[in-house]
């Protein structure tokens, strides 16, 4: 028999098999119909008996039963029900595990709470999920108005929270990851739409052995620079201002870039970008005042190219940045070398320059 959290990795798999197989909208359907219209119905049962009582008296229940590090606080006179994640059981057994198959497994609780919630006339005012195990919720009575509590539990004040990236909802509905970029909540949207102007991707970064290649400006705007982050530190080997910065795990680099990005004016600055594998150093982006780098995983996962490997080593770098330019079906330029990336085969077709 599966104890309470052992389910969670086949459930992570299950979501990448719909998501892969029919598509965002099926897997949408799974978490309204299967898990918030069928198993999880004793929370809509109570909910309608007693309100944000019932609801509040249900969740402490489960929190016992699963050993959840969470706080639930009810205030009814201010028609708010908030629970504050300090440890969520289900993420950290996919990371403990070192597990990753879905997009994005966090995205599933909003998926079966917000259809159940609203069948029952209630609301979530608030929420936001750091993907590293802490979120936070606000609910309330959907014909009362409510007045947010601040609370000692507020996961906010952990300096857990200055890590990972934000999804962030209000009223029941999830906001842009990056408003700027793209209306859209999807980080592959963002991506896309990032490197829409751009048709050719040149790659800087130490694992490539092209002398001189880090100095060669890129040949016109359609060309964008890609780097990771101990050579963008790096102002000799990346003198030109790049489009995305790979930020790797190792924190050694995380300060030099920050200066950098910092001191770079702020319609010149790179998109941050992040692997974010599970059971590697969490880095703290906040407390340098860097913005949270968006995931490149969900695109490599989507596009296959990418599976992750428990038990075997990650993909470095530059071996990132690579898989990332073929999902954004992008052309690669190198000192001597075009490679161009065939979006059918899934390959890289070498070509040397003629001198």
């Amino acid at each position: 028999m599966l104890g309470c959290q052992d389910f969670c990795g086949h459930y992570e798999w299950t979501f990448h098999y719909f998501r892969s197989r029919w598509g965002q909208d099926a897997l949408r359907r799974l978490w309204a119909e299967a898990i918030g219209g069928e198993s999880q119905q004793h929370y809509a049962k109570v909910a309608l008996q007693a309100g944000l009582r019932g609801l509040y008296d249900q969740y402490v229940k489960t929190g016992e039963e699963e050993h959840c590090d969470w706080t639930y606080t009810l205030d009814e006179s201010k028609n708010v029900l908030r629970c504050d994640m300090r440890e969520c059981p289900s993420k950290g057994f996919l990371i403990k595990n070192n597990l990753n198959a879905d997009e994005d497994y966090c995205d599933h609780c909003q998926g079966w709470e917000l259809p159940l919630t609203a069948s029952v006339g209630l609301e979530i005012v608030e929420h936001e999920h750091n993907h590293c195990g802490q979120c936070w919720t606000v609910y309330r009575l959907k014909d009362r108005s409510a007045e947010l509590v601040d609370v000692a539990a507020d996961i906010r004040k952990d300096e857990r929270w200055r890590c990972g990236f934000i999804h962030r909802w209000e009223k029941d509905r999830r906001l842009p990851l990056l408003s700027f970029v793209s209306e859209s909540s999807d980080p592959c949207d963002v991506l896309v739409q990032w490197f829409a102007a751009n048709n050719c991707i040149t790659i800087l970064g130490d694992d490539i052995d092209s002398p001189g290649a880090s100095r060669e400006p890129p040949l016109h705007e359609q060309t964008a620079v890609l780097t990771t982050d101990n050579t963008y530190a790096n102002r000799e080997r990346c003198p030109v201002d790049p489009v995305a910065v790979l930020i790797g795990h190792d924190a050694a680099n995380l300060t030099a870039l920050a200066t950098r990005f910092l001191a770079t004016s702020p319609g010149r600055r790179p998109l941050l970008l992040h692997p974010y594998l599970p059971r590697m150093p969490i880095l703290d982006f906040v407390s340098l005042e860097l913005p949270r780098p968006i995931p490149i995983l969900p695109l490599l996962i989507r596009c296959g190219l990418y599976v992750h490997q428990p038990s075997g080593a990650n993909p470095g770098p530059v071996e990132l940045l690579f898989l990332l330019a073929l999902a954004l079906q992008k052309r690669i330029s190198l000192a001597g070398v075009d490679i161009h990336l065939h979006p059918k085969v899934g390959r890289l077709l070498v070509k040397h320059k003629k001198d």
